[in-house]
């Protein structure tokens, strides 16, 4: 079974990682969809501390003999949410990226075109004053 020194030492974890994301995410520091697999993953260590009994179920439901075994399992399974999270946002923020640096340059390319016309339109009319 799992002592209730290392169960309070979980609650307290899972509880101080939920009320920062809450906080980060509610100061807008932190979007809300890179927030909840946090938001998620600190419940159910929470619901996993209080009721350990739940956690020695999904081990044996697992086939999984040795219930420490299933921690490493589950941990390596978390670790592979963010990742995946964090991948898919990486990625989506790289096309947005190589979207605005393509527009940047169209734009630039037709700020200089508008201004060597406006250049041509004043020298002309600069000649044109001088007569």
């Amino acid at each position: 079974m799992i002592t209730l020194k290392l169960q309070l030492l979980l609650i307290l974890f899972s509880v101080v990682v939920f009320a920062v994301f809450i906080n980060r995410t509610r100061r807008y520091k932190l979007e809300l969809k890179y927030a909840l697999v946090w938001i998620f993953l600190s419940t159910a260590g929470v619901i996993v501390a209080v009721f350990p009994q739940i956690f020695f179920f999904i081990a044996d439901v697992m086939g999984i003999e040795v219930p420490v075994n299933a921690v490493f399992l589950l941990a390596v399974s978390a670790i592979f949410l963010i990742l995946y999270s964090m991948t898919a946002s990486l990625s989506n923020h790289s096309r947005k990226l190589r979207t605005l640096t393509q527009e940047l340059g169209l734009m630039r390319h037709r700020m200089e075109q508008l201004e060597r016309r406006l250049e041509r339109t004043e020298g002309g009319t600069a000649d044109a004053d001088e007569r």
